[in-house]
Formats: C-alpha cells, structure tokens, sequence
C-alpha cells in the first residue's frame, strides 16, 4: 500500500528538524581549502563576469524540421534508467495554480513545465537549441509575419482523456493576448503582437502578425505560453482554482498536493513525444517537488539524501554546497552560471513623485549600485547592467554610462542628485524592499539620505511586491524581472514595450518607440545593435524609467545519481519538463527494475 503524500512529508520534516540542528550545530565552519578537492568536472567555478549568452537568430526561410533532441552518451549506450522517483526542493510555492496569472519562476518550476506543453520548447541541454513540443515543424514566411506549425499527430488527447483539437491552441492564446476582465497574463510577451490565427487543418497551425517579428519563433518555445486546456478554464471562469484542475498534456500529471508544502506528480502514460529509444518519454515514474524554506534544513535534507536536487537561492552562501562537494567527493555536482536578468529600482512612472523625470533621475545618480555588488561578495556575484541586462552594451560601456558603478565619479554624482532631487521636489518616498533584498533597500534608504531624501522602506515577500507593482500600488520597488530566453529583445519586449507584462508603470517615449519596433524585426547585427544603443541613450537621457542595478548568477545542486539535470541559459523558464531526467540504480529512490 501506497503512504499518503501527507504522511510521508511529515516524517520528512520531523527528520530534516534533527538534521537541522545538527548542521547548525557542527556544519559553520569554512571549508578546509587544505584537503582534498571536488574532482573538477563536478564543480563550475563562479564567473568575474558573465559571458554574453544569446540565442541565435532563428532563421526565416521556408519550411524547417525540429531537430530531434541529441542523444547523450548514455543513451547511445543504452543505459538510461527508466523509472524512479526524483525530489527536488523548491523555497516557495506558486501563489496561484493558474501559473500563467502570475510571473515568478516558481510557478514553472514547481509544477507548471511538467504538466503542460507549449508550441515548442527550448532545449534543457543548452536552453538555446529550439526542440519540438506540440509542433515538431514550422515554417516562417511574409517576412517574419507569418508562422506555420505542424502538430504532433501523436498528440490526441489532454492528460484526463478529452479529446485535443488545434482550435484549444488558438483559445490558450486568445487568452493570453486578450484575457477575460480581471484575469491578468504578466507573461504575455510577443503574442500581443498577432493578428489573427487559422486552423488551417486538423494538424496545422498559421499565426499572422500585425508586424515583423524576428524573435516569435523564440516566443513561441518561451515555456510561460504553455497551453491550458478550454475545458478546464470555460468551466472554473477562466481559472485554475485547485490542484485537480491542473491538466495539460505534458509528461506529468500531478496526483498530490499541499498547499505551501509539496507537489507530487507521476508519469502521463499518454505523453506524445518520444525518447530516441522509441518508447514515450519520460524516463521517470515521479517528480515530487518540496518546499522547505529555511536555506539549512535545505542543505540537511540534501546531506541525507532525502532530496536528490534543487536550485538554490541566494539566501545561502555557495561554501555550503561545495562543504557537501567536500564531503561526498565525485557523488555530486555544484554548477554557478550567469543569468540574464535586471534587478532594478522599479519607479512608478504614472504618480508622484515619480511622473517627474528629474525626480527619477535622482534616484538613477545617487543611487551606488557598486555598493550593492560588493555587499553580495564573491560567493554570490552580481554584475552591474544597464537597462538590458548585461547584454548590452558591452561591459565597459555599461561602467562608463550608468552612474553608480565608479568610485572616484561618486562625489561628483551625488552632486547632480541633490540638483535632479531639488529641481523634481523629491524629498521623501516609500519602497518596497523584497524580503530577500531587504538590504538593497537599506542600501538605498542611506544613499538618498546623503543627497537629502528620506526613504521609508515596506517589506514585501516577492509575490506581494509583484503584485503591488502591477497594481500600481508603489511608489518604488527593489523589484525587475528576467525574461524567459536570454537576449535583448526579450528583456526590453518584457520590460519596456506597451504592455510589456513586467512593465512597471512607464510608458516609452515616441522616439525610443520607433526604434524599438525597428529594431525587433531585424536578426542580430550590427544594424540591430545601433537602434538598441539609440535605445540605450533615450532611457538614460530622456526617459530613466527605472533604475537598474545587478544582474544575479543561478545556481544547481544535483546528486550524481541524477543525470540531464543540466544548468542552461535562464533554466529557470526553460527546464523544467524533467522529461529526459531520470536516476540511476544507486538512488535513493531507483526504479523498481533496478537490481
């Protein structure tokens, strides 16, 4: 007989409390740099600056096949393990079961990649190779304006048996690019740009736009725009209002849940991709992911296996995972890569005292964005950004450009804040410091009381901050966002653009408009670059929307016995099917073919 999801949780918890005092106990203590080292193919040492990590431009020319997924060694050698269960730990839960209502990361992580599929999907190898999902080929034409996709005809039905047509694509976007009135759709990102969708039979797709746009090829495996069923939204008003009504046609279905503590799923028997070995993935029985927040009980439970993965937080510093690299020589891997991200002093643009630019320019000059890059240190790097991450412009340009980041320009600095500051009659504000930034908040609260300017500081966990940020209800916020594939477009498509679903309260200027929408149609180059420089100089000039600051690394913890459990660009949006992951017989918890 099974045990209950809840019974099995709380013996887990009742152990990790044990194991919680003992690290805390005996685990403070530097690692011994002396002793022998993790063997280095298991640990990726941390950046001094992240390398530029961008997708390439997806071809426009005419009909293009997927490529199938590349078969790593092991497959070739036929050892893949089918079956098992993996436990990932996770510090949050979602805040909705409609993942697609709200923006954080945890909601894709936690149970939305698994159970659903989207067009197509970037590939958890490298998070830039486009694979298939529900269309394994598509054809691009009309100057990137028109997107023809061929449906799996193996995909037939959703995971509760009802029967799957191309017409529920079309209700899944129509939903996200015009959602029904107080449904919000944060994410919606490039499918506000389509004109019209055709079902041009029953396994072919054709989306028009209203404009060139050379990235929706990118869009359309942007793992936010998965597919949720007709079904369930026409009969819970347009929602996902428990557990059981999450149903998709991914490679997991869940089966169990908790509310703030787990999410338990298993294997969708009628998944329509299928693995290179012929059979249909995934290679797992289960994926159940946890909650547990306190960052030591995290690291306890991975010290006694009772969890097999997890991706960090930044609330514990990289020491303790390498101590446990340390301590189990070749048994795991720690990998630290950078992020594509744009951790910013979000300014709501449309009432006081932010509707005034020299009012916000004075936060953007006497705001020292170096003093928060040396407060992280060197176990948790940050990296100073402009407005598009640290993708562009190039970094010495960003240093030279975005005040804050130089020591011998600061006096000089604040002297343009104080004048920016009495100019825009800034003399006092509120903002909200996420709990896990709060003291990027302190960090600014001192800085503005050198040019004059009280700060009062609100906290907020990261949920209630987004959701007072698209609410309008802030004055500031230490808030940003990531986008969901790595690149400039996305950044300043999820950022800056009308309706841009992260868009704080700002509306673009004409001019940096018009070079926005010149600048997404055309593929990577130098022509491209020169309008986003244009772009570059209007927010820094003319528009100063927001302030941005750093750009965070992402981390991944894995036991060895884990394999595809890989760290790509912005993995936090792009791996989280766990189709391909599976474990070997030495797990904790192995297939029951396993010897």
């Amino acid at each position: 007989m099974r045990t209950s999801l809840s019974a099995r949780l709380l013996c887990m918890l009742l152990a990790l409390a044990a194991l919680t005092a003992f690290v805390l106990a005996c685990g403070s203590a530097p690692p011994d740099t002396g002793g022998e080292a993790a063997p280095a193919s298991q640990v990726q040492a941390t950046p001094t600056f992240p390398p530029t990590v961008v997708p390439p431009s997806i071809p426009t020319a005419a009909a293009q096949q997927a490529p199938a997924p590349a078969a790593s060694s092991a497959m070739a050698d036929g050892e893949i393990v089918r079956g098992g269960h993996l436990r990932v730990i996770n510090a949050t839960f979602p805040p909705k079961w409609d993942f697609s209502q709200t923006s954080t990361w945890i909601s894709l992580f936690h149970f939305g990649g698994r159970m659903y599929s989207g067009l197509l999907q970037f590939s958890p190898r490298d998070g830039i190779e486009i694979w298939p999902d529900m269309a394994n080929s598509w054809e691009v034409t009309n100057d990137t304006q028109t997107f023809t996709f061929k449906i799996d005809e193996n995909l037939t039905e959703w995971n509760d048996g009802t029967a799957f047509d191309v017409d529920h694509i079309i209700y899944a976007i129509d939903r996200w690019r015009n959602p029904p009135e107080g449904v919000i759709q944060p994410r919606v990102g490039a499918f506000n740009l389509i004109d019209n969708m055709r079902k041009v039979d029953d396994r072919t797709l054709e989306i028009n736009l209203q404009e060139p746009f050379g990235d929706f090829i990118a869009e359309s495996a942007n793992q936010w725009h998965s597919i949720i069923p007709q079904h369930i939204l026409e009969a819970n008003d347009s929602t996902i209002p428990r557990w059981q009504d999450v149903i998709g046609t991914g490679p997991y279905k869940i089966i169990g849940a908790e509310d703030g503590i787990s999410v338990e799923s298993e294997k969708n028997p009628n998944y329509f991709r299928d693995a290179p070995d012929g059979d249909p993935y995934p290679y797992l029985d289960n994926v159940t992911s946890i909650v547990i927040i306190e960052p030591q009980a995290q690291i306890a439970a991975l010290r006694a296996k009772q969890a097999d993965a997890t991706k960090p937080t930044f609330q514990l510093s990289h020491n303790e995972y390498r101590r446990l690299l340390e301590d189990f020589p070749g048994e795991a891997s720690f990998k630290v890569e950078p992020f594509v991200d744009v951790a910013a002093i979000q300014l709501n643009n449309q009432k006081p005292p932010f509707d005034n630019i020299d009012a916000r320019k004075a936060v953007f000059y006497g705001f020292y964005k170096q003093g928060v890059v040396d407060g992280e240190g060197a176990e948790n790097p940050v990296f100073p950004i402009s407005w598009f991450s640290y993708v562009f412009p190039d970094q010495q340009e960003i240093l030279d450009t975005i005040p804050g980041y130089k020591p011998e320009s600061r006096e000089e600095e604040q002297t343009l804040a104080r004048e920016f500051a009495e100019k825009g009659g800034l003399t006092e504000f509120e903002v909200i410091a996420v709990t896990t930034r709060a003291h990027h908040g302190e960090l600014l609260q001192a800085d503005m009381e050198e040019i004059g300017v009280d700060v009062s500081i609100r906290l907020q966990d990261w949920t209630a901050m987004i959701a007072s940020v698209e609410g309008r209800n802030y004055e500031a916020a230490t808030g940003g966002t990531a986008p969901s594939y790595g690149g400039v477009v996305p950044v300043a498509d999820i950022m800056y653009s009308v309706g841009g679903g992260r868009n704080g309260g700002w509306d673009p200027p004409a001019n940096y408009l018009e070079a926005w929408n010149s600048a997404r149609t055309l593929p990577a180059g130098a022509e491209r670059d020169e309008l986003f420089g244009e772009m570059h100089r209007i927010m820094r000039d003319e528009w100063v929307p927001s302030v941005p600051y750093m750009a965070a690394n992402q981390n991944k913890f894995h036991w060895n016995y884990v394999h595809n459990w890989d760290l790509v660009v912005q993995e936090i949006f792009s791996n989280n099917k766990f189709e391909d992951v599976w474990i070997a017989c030495d797990a904790p918890n192995p297939s029951s073919s396993c010897p």
